[in-house]
């Protein structure tokens, strides 16, 4: 009998578990910042044109760095399960691209191509309902993204701003004082980023790499923990 009690005791007990922060989700918009860490890659598309000595370059993307990311947070209530948010991250990082040619016993080069992005998402996020103190949801929307780290000097020349489709999921934590909320995102560029019409005092010497890609496109994957 006394197992039984204890029982059923330890199972009152967790329905009726402390639920931090009840009224939070009633207010009509709120704010917060986020860090994290983030990896940035490339999609090469070749074109197959040879340069001048006959040969044809490619491109990969060798090794990931992780970067960091920083950002505020603004978040519209539109309904129970459904919000407008609004994310400006500034991602630090850098991507270390490999430049091959099929020449024989040809030697690769490594080019570092640094991009400071200042990201402006425009999000809607999606939750599911409250159990305790955890709520999960998935988001998706767009950005627009501002690189502010390019060097012109590099054999690959990227284009400054990007549209981003993202998409990605996560879950809310209520804790005594404040929200933590992990999200996993990933951000896929739309266009191509790849600057075919270079004009700087190098650009000659560059010219068989501008010539080797017809397009360039841009992804992120971004973990962040939110604090709201």
């Amino acid at each position: 009998m006394s197992i039984i009690l204890w029982g059923q005791s330890g199972t009152l007990t967790a329905q009726h578990r402390v639920q931090y922060l009840q009224y939070e989700d009633l207010k009509p918009y709120h704010f917060g910042f986020l860090v994290g860490l983030h990896a940035q890659d490339l999609i090469f598309q070749h074109s197959g044109i040879e340069d001048a000595d006959g040969h044809r370059w490619y491109a990969n993307i060798a090794s990931y760095t992780p970067g960091f990311s920083v950002g505020v947070i603004g978040d519209l209530r539109l309904a129970d399960f459904l919000s407008l948010r609004v994310t400006p991250t500034i991602h630090f990082g850098s991507k270390e691209v490999t430049l091959m040619s099929d020449a024989a016993n040809a030697i690769a080069t490594k080019a570092s191509v640094r991009s400071n992005y200042i990201m402006l998402p425009l999000n809607l996020r999606y939750r599911g309902a409250r159990t305790n103190n955890f709520r999960p949801y998935i988001l998706s929307g767009f950005s627009a993204g501002i690189d502010m780290g390019r060097d012109k000097h590099e054999p690959i020349l990227l284009k400054p701003v990007n549209l981003y489709w993202e998409i990605g999921t996560g879950c809310d934590f209520y804790l005594p004082y404040f929200r933590l909320v992990p999200e996993l995102k990933f951000c896929i560029g739309i266009g191509d980023i790849f600057d075919h019409d270079r004009s700087d005092k190098d650009s000659e010497s560059y010219l068989k790499y501008t010539n080797a890609f017809d397009k360039i496109t841009s992804r992120l994957v971004v973990f962040t923990l939110q604090f709201e």
